[in-house]
């Protein structure tokens, strides 16, 4: 019998993510005032520790304890460059870059112990306009856009889903429009005439069907529209009168046509300045590079320059970028995954009638480019490298510590923050100014002037300025940190709260004894978390294999891999690759046929055979053997059948979902239900497996779960799941 199961839709409540919190350094000085380290090592977030100041009064903090530290998770610049924004789980910090003074702008009131990434914003070129997402389900949210100056904001449209990536948006260069999607339409509109409630009507700004991947802005005053086949170019001036008569004059001028249909669910194209060049990726697959026919004044097919799919036999591919050098040759950008285990690399191709490589990268991250587009930075673990976008040339390099964001305040100066610091790089004379510590180890009260000293991990001692919230470089000191003045002693104990490693506490020494924790609730008990495990099941396709290594990573989340012996016979090398990056694999039989609708005879003996050869087949493949957990394909069985598994040495794993993602192809189940069910049916269960297809080569899914599988990680970590691996569950 196949599984049935009956979900009871509950409250979603809002609960926190198992995270790891621990308490470090602590100094007190003799006018009550404490400094302490935090540090979290949480499922799907960066560990770093933080230092933290607090003013005790009657054996407690007087008030919220405030965060000294200013970990750059995100970076953007606002008001034209006036302030800097960094924000992190802590909350939202802007550095005004004339004063050179900071401020938490939004403040967290507790340690945080909800781990989701910090969302993306997608800032005009202007840094006056912010577009975010405000989540209102586990999967969905409403697009916003809001005035930074102000913080008057409107909303855009609704049920929007939910990107730990980017914003579905495109700002015009000159910032006075935004384009977005809604409901299978590309829009635009003013940012200012929408929060003054003075724009047009929804209807009157539609430039026609797509995604936010059908358009691109190629300057100012230009843009360009795919449909189907049909490349439109549109002037900017011209939109509103597009809006209001497209059913009369069109969606603007025909320029040409791709000799291929673009699905804008899967494809992506850029276009250079001039608008006569254009390269297409076709479902991460086909890269083609094509121009205009010159002196064509009709809507002519393409010429063909350059056409090939992804065929490296050495590395699979995550994703791929589009830039243009100033003379209008396309750069493309792959970020890969080697075969061989080893980390992330980049490699980057100047496009012609061949592929010509002018680049390499291990560990990078992708690239930023300067606002003049003609430097490009990469960040590539321990090294921020500044190549000219024309000749490829490295122009400057900057090492000293594991970087994590940056943002170019003009064409020659970058704000970059690592896990050290926020500093300030200017390109011309090379040299570095420090604004912020991202982190510290270690504090101390520096004697006699009370000064705050914050110790990082190279042994480095650094000043804090109370008047500008800014760090300076400091003489090291040789004195020890108290823990007990005439009225307080501080000390850090355990806790029976299972999201804490330990407990920051206040004793008081005078009036009346009594011990308090630093944060209420890092004291308190709190009840059992339910467990995950993630499974990736391979049947007979791959295409969703390097970005599911990749995302977990990634997130630093267990994953486990189920394959059958036909997905091992057609990719032996992502078959290794899969084990190369330590993840544990089981059996899914030694074919992808149900097992319960079929016409064989299912007994024992078929069961046992079908599982050895799998084993054979895998060790033949990896030198490898498969771990003692198996499933069948699509998770169909009978009792009958685990019975026969287990005979064999077998532990069966089972999914209770209605809408498994690895069931019901021929159904176009979008990713948000099946994410949505599966949070829901997981609750009820108390926990359990959690499906993921690698990849499907029949059915009618559109869109494949594991393209959005960081929305499923955050989903089942904000419900309040612990992720762990199978053999734990």
């Amino acid at each position: 019998m196949k599984k049935i199961i009956s979900v009871i839709f509950f409250s979603l409540l809002s609960i926190s993510l198992f995270a790891k919190i621990s308490f470090g350094s602590v100094d007190l000085n003799s006018s009550d005032e404490v400094l302490f380290t935090v540090k979290q090592d949480m499922t799907g977030m960066k560990e770093y520790s933080s230092l933290f100041y607090a003013k005790l009064k009657d054996g407690l903090p007087e008030k919220t304890p405030e965060l000294l530290t200013c970990y750059p998770e995100k970076m953007e610049l606002l008001d034209g460059g006036k302030i800097l924004q960094v924000r992190n789980r802590y909350g939202r910090g802007h550095f005004n870059t004339v004063s050179e003074r900071f401020a938490w702008v939004e403040s967290e009131s507790d340690i945080p112990e909800n781990s989701l990434p910090v969302e993306p914003y997608a800032v005009s070129p202007d840094g006056k306009w912010i577009c975010k997402i405000e989540k209102d389900t586990l999967s969905s949210g409403v697009l916003i856009v809001q005035n930074v100056l102000t913080g008057q904001n409107a909303v855009l449209c609704e049920q929007v889903r939910l990107s730990y990536e980017s914003v579905p948006v495109k700002w015009a260069p000159d910032s006075s429009l935004v384009l977005y999607e809604n409901n299978g339409n590309i829009l635009f509109c003013n940012p200012d005439a929408v929060i003054r409630s003075v724009e047009m009507d929804e209807k009157y700004r539609k430039i026609g069907r797509g995604t936010i991947n059908s358009v691109n802005w190629t300057s100012e005053k230009n843009l360009v529209y795919v449909d189907d086949y049909l490349i439109y170019q549109i002037n900017s001036k011209e939109l509103y009168t597009i809006g209001l008569y497209s059913g009369i004059i069109g969606q603007g001028k025909a320029i040409g046509r791709f000799p291929f249909q673009f699905n804008p669910k899967t494809d992506k194209f850029s276009a250079n300045a001039a608008v006569n060049s254009f390269v297409v990726i076709q479902n991460k697959k086909l890269f083609s590079y094509l121009k205009l026919k010159k002196n064509s004044g009709s809507a002519d097919y393409l010429d063909v320059v350059y056409s090939s799919p992804y065929t490296d036999s050495t590395a699979s591919l995550i994703d791929a970028y589009i830039f243009w050098d100033d003379k209008s040759n396309p750069i493309l950008w792959l970020e890969k995954l080697p075969y061989d285990g080893s980390s992330e690399m980049c490699d980057v191709f100047m496009l012609s009638e061949t592929k010509i490589p002018v680049l390499s990268l291990k560990n990078s991250n992708k690239p930023s480019l300067s606002p003049d587009k003609r430097k490009i930075a990469v960040l590539s673990g321990q090294k921020i490298s500044i190549f000219d976008i024309n000749t490829w040339k490295l122009t400057n390099e900057l090492t000293g510590e594991n970087y994590i964001s940056v943002v170019w305040s003009d064409r020659n100066t970058l704000f970059v923050g690592g896990n050290k610091s926020i500093q300030k790089w200017n390109l011309i004379s090379n040299t570095l100014q420090l604004y912020m510590l991202s982190s510290a180890q270690a504090c101390l009260w520096e004697p006699l002037s009370l000064a705050v000293i914050a110790i990082q991990e190279d042994n480095a001692f650094y000043r804090f300025s109370r008047e500008s919230f800014t760090w300076k470089k400091a003489a090291s000191l040789d004195n020890q940190p108290q823990i007990q003045n005439g009225r307080y002693r501080v000390f850090t104990g355990t806790t029976p709260n299972k999201y804490y490693k330990n407990a920051l506490y206040i004793r008081s020494l005078s009036k009346k004894p009594v011990t308090n924790p630093m944060y209420k609730k890092s004291g308190e008990k709190n009840g059992e978390t339910s467990k995950v495990a993630l499974v990736f099941d391979g049947y007979d396709n791959a295409d969703g294999l390097s970005q599911i290594i990749s995302m977990v990573k990634k997130y630093n989340v267990p994953g486990s891999f189920f394959l059958n012996g036909e997905f091992i016979r057609r990719y032996p090398a992502e078959t290794s690759q899969i084990v190369m990056n330590d993840f544990s694999v089981g059996s899914m039989f030694f074919s992808n046929t149900d097992l319960v609708d079929n016409p064989f005879h299912v007994d024992e003996e078929f069961i046992r055979r079908g599982l050895a050869r799998n084993e054979d087949e895998f060790f033949q493949c990896t030198g490898k053997e498969l771990s003692l957990y198996w499933h069948t394909p699509f998770y169909s069985v009978t009792p009958d059948i685990i019975s026969h598994g287990k005979k064999a040495g077998y532990t069966y794993i089972n999914s209770y979902h209605l809408n498994n993602d690895c069931e019901k192809l021929d159904k176009n189940i979008s990713p948000e239900k099946i994410i949505l069910d599966y949070c829901y049916t997981l609750r009820q269960l108390g926990g359990g497996i959690v499906p993921v297809s690698i990849g499907f080569s029949q059915g009618n899914r559109l869109d494949p779960l594991y393209n959005y599988l960081d929305l499923l990680i955050c989903a089942l970590l904000d419900c309040g799941f612990e992720l762990v691996s199978v053999n734990e569950l």
